[in-house]
């Protein structure tokens, strides 16, 4: 089916859930751009358009769903810490199922790019680059871990193992 009269961020969507539709079934290097753009009901030439690499399509995922959690987050008009993970970790999990299949493929590495660019690592003053650097490196690492236990702790139990992580508590960890 090819789709008509459509916007350019409506074209990218279909193309990113017809490569995770493919992945449930197929390994992630066996899938090829001809199957994508027939499962997403697109031109080889909107792919390109869009596109460089299959990578690029798990990028803008992974980024769509920063996205979501930025939106999420802003219009709860507040700066509650726990609010802020619990946000972070509900989005994520309402995705789970498509970004297991993105760890299982080797490909939950791009998170981190993406964590760089929404926390926009490029522009922060030089001064506040090493603690940002840190939030968004904790961050990663327990979203990867996460991953890796097939998220099965809730967005509730790892807001918690988060906010047990605080620097002062880390500091323990040598004297144990």
């Amino acid at each position: 089916m090819r789709r008509k009269n459509i916007t350019s961020e409506m074209m990218m969507e279909y193309i990113e859930q017809a490569l995770l539709l493919l992945m449930k079934d197929k390994d992630y290097p066996d899938i090829t751009i001809g199957e994508i753009t027939a499962k997403a009901g697109v031109n080889r030439s909107t792919y390109y358009r869009h596109f460089d690499t299959k990578e690029s399509i798990i990028h803008s995922y992974l980024d769509s769903i920063m996205e979501t959690y930025q939106q999420r987050f802003q219009q709860l008009h507040s700066q509650d810490f726990t609010l802020y993970l619990r946000t972070m970790f509900e989005t994520f999990y309402e995705n789970k199922e498509n970004l297991i299949h993105i760890h299982r493929s080797g490909l939950s590495y791009m998170l981190l790019d993406v964590l760089m660019a929404r926390f926009r690592f490029d522009v922060i003053p030089s001064d506040q680059q090493f603690r940002i650097s840190y939030h968004i490196g904790g961050i990663n690492s327990n979203m990867l871990l996460w991953l890796a236990h097939d998220m099965k702790e809730t967005p509730d139990e790892m807001t918690i193992i988060a906010l047990q992580c605080g620097a002062e508590k880390s500091l323990s960890l040598f004297r144990e």
